[in-house]
Formats: structure tokens, sequence, C-alpha cells
């Protein structure tokens, strides 16, 4: 059974990328050289990051899905002060709030680093572009990130999801037939339509919901089915692949929609003989390097 869920992967892992050309954007740090941080004390530190232009991810104190990323430009006695990169500030920036932040991996004093822990001291998205004010990096640290790098969705129209808030350990439904709590298809006229994969690996993805389709069970740690349909275009059709999965983080980036993260654990090929009629055959390794967010 094991090698049955390898090759459920590396299949998925195919088909992102053969989609990849038409459907999904790159994700993530571009690649940079590994160099030395050029000094210990937080005021060299910031003026590092700044000289060397190197982006952050601001992901939530206690773990989840990246709030914003932004660019330091500068350093002072407010704080180290960033450029959002990605549009209008989000709702959950907000000042006093704990955040990690990420940029690619450095070594120093001989060891990897790639974060620091600091907090929210200013949000002025008045500003073109909007900017964050930070408190400045005190100590790095080296902690883990995604195992599977992730692809953003920036074409709808090629992914299609099924969603069951659902245990497929337990749960007495069958699948295939069954009706889902959550449809994500663009050409859904529909509530299918209304929402949308945002990013998606081969150990998980990220959806964006209207709020008022969100199962009100739906918390993080709820076991969820899915059935994930990627458009192949040598084939002119869509290909499921079927995942059990555990939710990694539900948020609310503004009072209509949800952002819902979800990890797969276990790879499922489709069974008619089977009482869900989808046979669970193996683990997908954990996303997150070291345990889930």
């Amino acid at each position: 059974m094991g090698d049955v869920a390898a090759w459920a992967g590396v299949l998925f892992l195919a088909a992102l990328s053969a989609t990849g050309g038409f459907a999904l954007g790159r994700f993530g740090f571009p690649r940079r050289r590994a160099a030395a941080l050029v000094a210990d004390d937080p005021e060299a530190l910031a003026a590092d990051l700044i000289h060397r232009a190197v982006a952050l991810d601001l992901l939530p104190g206690g773990g989840g899905e990246p709030l914003a990323r932004c660019l330091p430009i500068s350093a002072g006695a407010e704080g180290l002060a960033c450029e959002l990169l990605d549009g209008a500030a989000s709702a959950e920036l907000l000042p006093g709030r704990a955040v990690t932040c990420f940029f690619a991996p450095v070594r120093r004093a001989g060891r990897k680093v790639n974060a620091f822990e600091s907090e929210i001291v200013t949000v002025q998205g008045d500003l073109e572009p909007p900017r964050v004010v930070l408190k400045p990096p005190q100590e790095l640290a080296s902690v883990p990130r995604r195992r599977h790098a992730r692809k953003r969705v920036s074409d709808p129209r090629f992914v299609r999801v099924r969603f069951w808030a659902a245990d497929a350990g337990t749960s007495r439904l069958f699948f295939p037939e069954a009706t889902q709590d959550i449809w994500i298809n663009s050409y859904d006229g529909g509530d299918g339509g209304e929402n949308a994969v945002t990013d998606i690996s081969p150990g998980g993805l990220a959806l964006e919901v209207r709020a008022g389709l969100v199962p009100p069970s739906l918390t993080p740690g709820s076991p969820v089915v899915l059935k994930c349909s990627l458009f192949q275009f040598k084939e002119k059709q869509f290909r499921p692949y079927w995942y059990a999965g555990l939710v990694r983080g539900l948020s609310a980036p503004d009072g209509k929609t949800r952002h819902i993260s979800i990890g797969f654990t276990t790879v499922g090929v489709p069974d008619a003989d089977a009482p869900q009629g989808v046979r669970w055959v193996g683990r997908v390794v954990n996303e997150i390097q070291g345990g889930s967010t």
C-alpha cells in the first residue's frame, strides 16, 4: 500500500507540474545564495536585511498561513518599516499582533537561520504601497517551513474540489455519490463559482470559501475528505485525486470569506466495492517538517 501512496503523490506532483505552465504561478522565496549576516546587534541585522532587499513572509506567531509578504526599507526608533508586496493591507494585520518573520535562509555563526520573532507596531494602509512597521529583530532562529513547495493558483478554471467535513476512518458516506459540504468549480453558476483554491501542493491546499457555506462545526484539527480534480491539457480532461486530511488553519480575512488551510494525511483511490467508494491506501508525508501548524 505504501507503493500505491507513493505513486499517488508522484502523479499528483506531475499533474501540478503539467498544469503549472497554464494555471499555477510559482509561490515562495526567490532563490538566493546563502550569505552570512554581517553583525550580531539588531540595528546591523536590520540594516543587512534592507541592504540585501530580503523579502519577509509574516506568519501568525502561533503558526498558520502567511498574513502578508513585505520588503524592509528602513529602520529607526519606531521599528523596521516594510512595504507590503501583495497590495492592500490585510484586515488580519493588527498593531500588537505577534508574528514570525521568515526570510530566505542564510548562515550565521556556522548555522543556517531563516526567521525571527517580532510584533506589529503600526499598519500604514493609506500609503502607496501600504507599509507595516515591525519591532526590530533581536535574535535569529531556524524554524522549519513547508516540506512541499506550494503553487499559487492563478487560474481557477483548472482546479476543482469537492469537500466533505467528514472523518475518513468513521464516516458512512459513499463519497462518489454524496453531496459535498463545499464545492469549488469556477464554471458553476451557483455556490461553487464563488469559492476558490488559492494555493496547492502535494501535501495540502488552501481554500477561500464564502463564510455562509462553511460548516459551523469546522475548526482547526477537523478531519475532512477531498476530491481534487486537476485539468490535464494533454488528455483534455480532469483527473481526480482523493485525499483525507485535517484542517490546519481557519481564518476570516473579512466578514464575507473564510480561509481554510488543509494538510493531506491519507491517499485514496476510487473503489466501488469499498464502503465509502474510496479505498484509503497510504499516508501522506507531513507537509510541515517537524510537525504541523
